[in-house]
């Protein structure tokens, strides 16, 4: 099976979360150079940390980058998947196809290492994509986040913490190339949480996290909610939410927007009337376009 064909096992609405995928192949991004399963980090005791980039073929210089950060709750995704109902390989099309190169990350999930563990490895993705630019195509000063659900999480806290003039050591940690400029120009986020408290109880009721996620230290919890990073210098914001969001309530964006704007961000909030988790009831085609229409704005 190409990837491209890969489907969810029903059209709309929820299913049983996948056990595997049948054996797939790629014909690859269109129009794009890849590299697949570059190592960004070792983590002793743990698999190396990887990400794939995708870069236009033709460009007559470097390119802007998007760092592409999936979701799955913090406990599942792959860099290589979107969300099955979008159809694969469509989201990274549509940036090369744009002229921007595309990076999707893989980072350690909550089973495998509590918080900030997942917030170190984006920002070592970022460094090491930054530090390797002149080689892969990339310009390093023309970059942004894009992620979905818990990846917008991720990828809001590497806009927001990245930009400010010193950034905190023990978000942003040392792994990888362990230094290096991690501000970014622009980001857009799917439908993420601004705060976590609401997943974090160990009462059952919570759709993803216990305690463990965060150490049981209500401190890193409170670190880890984008709402909390909030300043002056986050660079231009476009949030995109369903109205009808059962997962994480369209509320998270709302709140999130109005502290943006208190801040003086330059913030734009778009609600899909109908629209579930992942868009789910709406096609997703005018909200990838949109997304990669504030990117190029913002990355020429």
């Amino acid at each position: 099976m190409d990837i491209r064909e890969l489907r969810p096992p029903v059209p709309d609405g929820p299913f049983p979360p996948p056990t595997h995928y049948p054996p797939i192949s790629t014909t690859g991004v269109r129009g794009a150079r890849s590299w697949t399963g570059l190592t960004y980090a070792f983590v002793h005791g743990f698999r190396p940390l990887t990400l794939d980039l995708h870069v236009p073929t033709g460009a007559s210089g470097p390119v802007p980058l998007v760092v592409w950060i999936h979701g799955g709750g913090w406990v599942e995704g792959d860099r290589r998947y979107v969300p099955l109902q979008w159809g694969q390989q469509t989201l990274f099309d549509t940036v090369v196809g744009a002229g921007m190169a595309v990076a999707t990350v893989d980072y350690r999930l909550l089973a495998e290492e509590p918080f900030p563990a997942p917030v170190h490895d984006c920002f070592a993705a970022l460094r090491y994509l930054r530090r390797y630019a002149p080689d892969l195509g990339v310009d390093p000063g023309r970059v942004g986040v894009w992620g979905e659900s818990a990846g917008a999480q991720l990828a809001a806290l590497l806009a927001f913490a990245g930009s400010r003039p010193y950034a905190d050591p023990h978000l942003v940690g040392d792994l990888g190339v362990g230094s290096g400029p991690v501000d970014t120009r622009a980001a857009v986020l799917f439908y993420g949480p601004d705060r976590l408290e609401e997943f974090a109880a160990d009462d059952g009721g919570a759709p993803f996290l216990g305690a463990a996620a965060f150490q049981g230290d209500p401190d890193v919890l409170r670190a880890m909610a984008p709402a909390e990073h909030v300043h002056g210098a986050v660079p231009p914001t476009l949030l995109m939410h369903g109205a009808s969001d059962g997962v994480v309530g369209v509320e998270h964006s709302e709140r999130l927007h109005a502290a943006l704007l208190g801040a003086g961000v330059d913030s734009t909030l778009e609600i899909t009337p109908g629209a579930d988790h992942c868009f789910i009831g709406t096609p997703i085609g005018p909200h990838l376009d949109r997304a990669v229409a504030h990117l190029r704005q913002h990355l020429r």
